[in-house]
């Protein structure tokens, strides 16, 4: 398979691609598995979607009566993914576990989690633009930013497949007082989310002198330049098709170290959250390349030979 179906076009069919099918639960979690799950996800998937999205928006909070925009009932409530992680708790309790199977379920719960502010949107909050807000800068646990950071990580893991036409994030504004790092993160995902909503032969530079050696950043960089250069050569095969002593700003030996450090961060990226990303975007670009355009030029030559 080389492409998504035609009439589905979401990362949901992505993690298909892996081929595990999330379980059906006839019940729901018992008090003991949601104790666990409250755990597994303030210990483990907290962090890792806080790091890879750079924002405090997952850190869910428990309702009190108090005023939050992100309690944790957007969680616990949402009965689905509640289900799914029930399952993966019991799973991985077992003796001998399937570790590859848990790793699809852990796919499946990961993109679920990060989805959460979605919910928002039923809220009714405005559009960043939209709002009109004391401050210059989002907060950071600021909900627009949040759910828009995750359309642009869909937008390129789907490619050719996204539907995503605007930039749904805050225009960073440049001030004196604005922390270099805080403004770095700003710019960093603006341009990420301009060059996710414009076809190929986008300027990648911008991303590049952003990175503030962040691994999320040069996953997310890495992930663009996917995108950005499947269409000419197939990232699959790439190292093995280099000339001798190219240079490291040609096209293809940046697609190829992209290709490579994905494959790598699969396997040893510092968060779970990274690595389920990883292998989206593995399948997504490199193998099968479900996210690649039926017409990339390296498809016909495939053809022809």
């Amino acid at each position: 398979m080389t492409g998504l179906p035609t009439n589905k076009k979401t990362v949901d069919d992505l993690i298909a691609l892996g081929g595990a099918e999330p379980p059906i639960m006839n019940s729901p979690p018992s008090q003991a598995v949601i104790q666990e799950i409250n755990k597994l996800y303030g210990d483990v998937y907290v962090t890792g979607l806080s790091y890879f999205f750079e924002t405090q928006w997952y850190d869910l909070k428990p309702d009190r009566g108090i005023l939050t925009h992100h309690p944790i009932q957007l969680l616990l409530n949402n009965q689905p993914l509640m289900g799914l992680f029930g399952s993966f708790v019991e799973h991985i309790s077992q003796p001998r576990a399937d570790h590859k199977y848990a790793s699809q379920l852990e796919e499946c719960i990961v993109w679920g989690l990060a989805k959460l502010p979605l919910s928002t949107r039923c809220r009714g909050w405005a559009h960043p633009g939209m709002s009109i807000s004391p401050y210059p800068i989002p907060p950071l646990d600021d909900p627009h930013e949040a759910f828009g950071r995750l359309q642009v990580f869909e937008a390129l893991l789907l490619g050719y497949h996204s539907t995503l036409t605007e930039n749904p994030l805050y225009h960073p504004i440049v001030l004196g007082n604005l922390h270099t790092s805080r403004r770095n993160e700003l710019e960093f995902w603006w341009h990420l989310a301009d060059l996710a909503i414009r076809k190929p032969n986008c300027d990648l530079q911008n991303l590049r002198r952003l990175l503030d050696g962040q691994e999320n950043r040069d996953f997310l960089y890495s992930l663009a330049v996917l995108r950005e250069y499947s269409y000419h050569w197939n990232p699959a095969n790439i190292e093995q098709q280099l000339p001798p002593q190219l240079a490291e700003s040609d096209p293809r030996c940046r697609l190829a170290v992209a290709a490579r450090f994905i494959r790598t961060t699969m396997e040893e990226g510092t968060t779970n959250v990274v690595r389920r990303f990883a292998q989206l975007a593995y399948r997504a670009y490199v193998h099968p390349g479900a996210s690649v355009s039926a017409n990339a030029a390296w498809r016909y030559q495939q053809k022809s030979d």
